[in-house]
């Protein structure tokens, strides 16, 4: 299950209320935070708030959203590799 850059645009713009983006039976899907508990078995990436804190508030280019894409990606899909989910 790869996050795309455009997985990330929808979490930062989505009208949800403290919104969390998950993978819910092999898609991501943008959730309230306060309905997280309907999704039995999904795995949450990250929160608005998260990656607000990782890149700051100011617009993200391509390269940007797609290198946070991946980072995601490899942190999903293997948790106990330690690696910086956004560039210093």
């Amino acid at each position: 299950m790869a996050i795309t850059g455009r997985d990330i645009e929808h979490l930062l713009y989505t009208d949800t209320p403290d919104p969390i983006m998950v993978v819910h039976n092999g898609e991501t899907e943008i959730v309230a935070a306060a309905r997280l508990g309907g999704r039995t078995g999904a795995v949450v990436v990250c929160s608005r708030s998260e990656v607000l804190r990782w890149v700051g508030e100011r617009d993200l280019t391509e390269q940007d959203l797609a290198t946070l894409a991946q980072a995601l990606t490899v942190a999903i899909e293997d948790p106990a590799r330690q690696q910086p989910l956004w560039p210093a």
